[in-house]
């Protein structure tokens, strides 16, 4: 069996090195804010969510209820501040309920 030679990276260089990628690194974190916009909510909110998505800092959610919506934008605050410390940085900017 042929050994393997000195010059190859590691998996976990080649993975750092692809995370450190702007583009990569900013989808990632994205994903990240979905996920837990969907732990906040739970799964009985989650039913009336439509449509979600991140787009430069900025978190639309789409819903089914216009009683929600009213109630998540007296709350809006608070989300940002949770979703923005559960993630350990300043990702989202602001919450668009529609």
């Amino acid at each position: 069996m042929r050994k393997a030679s000195s010059n190859t990276n590691s998996l976990s260089s080649l993975i750092r090195k692809i995370l450190k990628n702007p583009k990569i690194s900013e989808r990632l974190d994205n994903l990240d804010v979905l996920e837990v916009w969907d732990t906040l909510i739970g799964s009985n909110l989650q039913k009336y969510v439509t449509d979600s998505k991140v787009y430069k800092g900025k978190l639309f959610i789409k819903l089914k209820s216009s009683t929600l919506r009213n109630e998540f934008s007296y709350k809006k605050t608070d989300l940002i501040k949770e979703i923005n410390s559960r993630l350990g940085k300043k990702i989202i900017e602001d919450i668009i309920f529609k």
